[in-house]
């Protein structure tokens, strides 16, 4: 009988931990508001979330891109091996540089024009999740360095 894949959150590495919640958080606030625009005498205050207003472009590859990086902290914590060729830190490093990217250039079209308090939580997240993928940098140098290495050449 074939062995479920289970979740271990124990096995993950802090860098991990910090990709996995910061993406989490970043796909619930993709649907708060980014912009609002009141109408002064009327008191009507529409607003957009990150998949839609100005920049909705950015918006819907930010929103994309944090699923995708969000799948692939589940498939870690899970245990699910990928194929041999794929490299799956090359995979996720993509995936984290296109979130931040796209966060960052929806931040930017969007604060000039009516940004709202959502849009602030996405650049701070943004930047959790950039540090989380720097430490997956600095994790994987480590690992990939040999045992011994002290990095300097006689």
């Amino acid at each position: 009988m074939a062995q479920r894949p289970s979740f271990d959150l124990t096995k993950l590495t802090t860098a991990d931990k910090i990709l996995l919640g910061g993406s989490l958080l970043m796909f619930i606030d993709t649907f708060l508001p980014w912009q609002r625009v009141c109408i002064g005498i009327l008191g009507i205050c529409p607003s957009a979330n990150a998949w839609g207003g100005n920049g909705s472009f950015a918006g819907v590859l930010l929103g994309l891109f944090t699923i995708a990086l969000l799948i692939g902290e589940v498939m870690i914590v899970a245990g699910v091996a990928m194929p041999p060729n794929i490299p799956m830190s090359t995979v996720m490093a993509g995936l984290t540089l296109g979130t931040v990217l796209f966060a960052v250039i929806k931040f930017l079209i969007v604060i000039g024009k009516s940004g709202s308090y959502g849009a602030w939580i996405g650049l701070i997240l943004a930047l959790v999740i950039a540090y989380g993928g720097y430490m997956k940098m600095q994790e994987a140098k480590v690992i990939a360095s040999p045992p011994g290495d002290t990095g300097f050449t006689a």
